[in-house]
């Protein structure tokens, strides 16, 4: 069994931006969250902006999260000491009006957009100098969308090929998205610049149930397309003509071994039925990725016994093999991701 930390399996992948919280999340008190076993505490700076420090006072390890906020400033619950936005040490009560400190707690790389706060978990330079992530159509007025949060019981690469895994909706989201059918579903996997991009040629696709006659009224040609970005966020399109579209695109933020919260962003036009639609969608996505986390912790019952499986894959796991290709060269050798390519022309069964 693989007795290394999650920081020391994932090596320079730790060296990326991840989602450490929605900004929706964090009010007049602070909240705690963490990431590559590392807690962060999170508050807002005397301007309403998000602020990211490690949740551990410098005194005696106290979570500075159970402690409170004033004028952009956290204070230790425990004695006192009271840090500000840069995680500099301005205050220590028992030190009296002699107080003097150079005192700075550990404070990541932050950059906050697009209603989340993204940090670099490390005190090494992240991949780029901001998240390069945008999330499809968060401008776009003719666009609904809205973020999900949940917990998973698995890790990254696991959850990644769970989420861009047509086979497995037949048996998992069975009557909710696809039935079992026995149709031959052609597909190109093609990696470049770091990412693996999933373009299905199946004739007459659809999402099944309810949801397909919501998302596609009009009955036109489904084209569905999946894609991975390294080294942790996938993207799921389905586009129904030029008027319709739903996109499911997930960021995964690693917690511990087998640990991870999934930041699950969902976008959608329906025309005029955009707001009256959004509880059925709601219901519908949270009911789905409710059966994926079923499946994910019964895959790591097993990884618990055993962190190092051997896995035997079929033509369908052209995708799957791909995606672990980027991220275990990124393991050592993050430079080295963009430079891969590879195009496969592959079919598989559903």
């Amino acid at each position: 069994m693989n007795t290394k930390s999650l920081s020391e399996r994932d090596g320079q992948l730790i060296n990326n931006w991840y989602i450490v919280c929605l900004t929706v999340e964090v009010g007049k008190k602070p909240i705690r969250r963490v990431l590559y076993d590392t807690p962060y505490v999170i508050f807002k700076d005397e301007n309403g902006s998000l602020v990211c420090l490690e949740d551990r006072c410098l005194h005696r390890g106290a979570k500075l999260s159970e402690g409170s906020c004033k004028k952009g400033e956290i204070k230790c619950p425990y004695h006192g000491w009271t840090y500000n936005k840069e995680g500099v040490v301005t205050d220590i009560p028992s030190e009296g009006d002699s107080f003097k400190s150079n005192y700075k707690i550990g404070r990541p790389h932050q950059f906050e957009k697009d209603g989340v706060l993204w940090i670099c978990p490390t005190n090494a330079k992240p991949s780029s100098d901001i998240p390069v992530w945008n999330f499809p159509y968060f401008n776009d007025l003719e666009w609904s969308h809205y973020f999900m949060i949940t917990d998973f019981e698995n890790e990254v690469t696991n959850l990644v090929e769970n989420f861009m895994d047509v086979p497995h909706t037949v048996f998992v989201h069975s009557g909710w998205f696809r039935n079992k059918t026995q149709i031959n579903v052609p597909m190109s996997v093609i990696t470049k610049s770091g990412r693996v991009l999933i373009e299905y040629n199946q004739k007459d696709d659809k999402i099944g149930g309810v949801m397909n006659l919501l998302l596609n009224p009009k009955k036109s040609p489904m084209v569905h397309t999946d894609e991975f970005i390294y080294p942790n966020i996938t993207r799921v399109d389905y586009s129904f003509g030029s008027q319709y579209g739903f996109v499911i695109n997930s960021q995964i933020s690693p917690v511990s071994t087998l640990k991870s919260r999934v930041y699950t962003y969902i976008a959608y036009k329906l025309v005029a039925l955009n707001t009256l639609a959004k509880p059925l969608v709601q219901f519908y996505t949270r009911s789905v990725i409710e059966q994926d986390v079923s499946i994910m912790k019964n895959q790591s019952d097993n990884l618990k016994l055993d962190m190092s499986p051997r896995y035997y894959s079929t033509k369908a796991d052209a995708v799957h093999l791909a995606i672990e290709k980027l991220r275990e060269t990124g393991v050592n050798e993050q430079d080295s991701v963009n430079s891969i390519e590879k195009n496969i022309n592959t079919e598989f069964w559903i």
